[in-house]
């Protein structure tokens, strides 16, 4: 006869918990009408972008990461500015990371990060973040933490500027 163990107990618990993690953030569904056709955007950086990078970080894949991103058209003209970088509600920022070079010139294996703004004017809460093509885009600290970091540029790193600057 099988008697469970507290053991046993926690084991199921953590195994539910991981599942339920793992179905709130999407994995294995689809992507959200918002960004399923991203590849058809206007692609920002011609170049990757790799390296260090300010408040960067192992995010993103860290340093050696090639990083390609992609923004609608609701936000097109603003990131591909000179500045200010106020994005419009409905922009939606792809990010694309590749672990390295050999994985970026093959195109396989991206893992792909959303940014997505919610509302008009400044602030964390006017953005949304998806950390996976098939993730559900919402208000998210550790996203807000990082991208406070250019505050300025209302919570975008990828403006043309920059990305030109951390070209490989």
């Amino acid at each position: 006869m099988y008697r469970p163990t507290i053991r046993s107990a926690l084991g199921i618990a953590a195994v539910t918990t991981l599942l339920s993690g793992c179905a709130a953030i999407g994995i294995g569904g689809e992507p959200d009408a918002r960004w399923a056709d991203y590849k058809n955007w206007t692609r920002v950086n011609e170049i990757p972008s790799t390296g260090q990078s300010p408040g960067l970080g192992a995010v993103h894949l860290g340093p050696e990461g090639y990083r390609v991103v992609y923004v609608n058209d609701a936000g097109r003209d603003t990131i591909l500015s000179d500045g200010p970088y106020e994005y419009p509600e409905g922009t939606v920022v792809v990010k694309e990371q590749y672990k390295d070079e050999a994985a970026y010139e093959s195109g396989k294996g991206a893992a792909v990060t959303v940014s997505l703004k919610v509302a008009g004017g400044p602030g964390k809460e006017t953005w949304h973040w998806a950390d996976s093509y098939t993730a559900t885009a919402e208000e998210n600290e550790f996203c807000a933490g990082c991208h406070s970091i250019p505050f300025a540029k209302d919570f975008v790193f990828s403006n043309v500027t920059y990305l030109a600057e951390n070209e490989k």
